[in-house]
């Protein structure tokens, strides 16, 4: 089975949890590029960073960041500056630049792991894509 969310919904859905402004864009089938306006006080900088899907067990999704030269820094510290706004337990920093993301502490999307044994995430031009089976 196979099931997919547009970068549209989930920009939304993610806005909607952190208050936070993002965007997407396709850079391969496991790599999606995130961007972000980040406010410095005194300035704007814009951060994008490539989020590659490493695995996903369960609910848990696990994904590595990279930044290029001197962004994965500015990722660590957009990270703490937005924690407050990141729903309690969804995010956990891992060695390596990567982020493990518990999906089931996100309440819209609980019903689908709930419903189906998720076995891959995949990028596609205009969506990211779940593939599973039905429980």
């Amino acid at each position: 089975m196979k099931a997919s969310i547009s970068y549209q919904e989930l920009q939304r859905l993610i806005s909607e949890q952190t208050q936070q402004p993002i965007s997407f864009e396709f850079v391969d089938n496991k790599t999606v590029k995130v961007l972000y306006e980040l406010n410095l006080g005194i300035m704007r900088k814009k951060v994008s960073i490539d989020l590659k899907v490493l695995d996903i067990v369960g609910t848990d999704l696990r994904v590595r960041y990279a930044g290029g030269f001197g962004m994965d820094g500015l990722v660590r510290m957009a990270l703490n500056m937005m924690r407050d706004k990141i729903p309690t337990g969804l995010l956990e920093e891992l060695p390596n630049n990567e982020l493990l993301v518990h999906l089931a502490t996100i309440d819209k999307i609980k019903p689908v792991f709930e419903r189906i044994d998720v076995k891959d995430v995949n990028m596609l031009a205009e969506a990211l894509e779940v593939v599973g089976d039905f429980k």
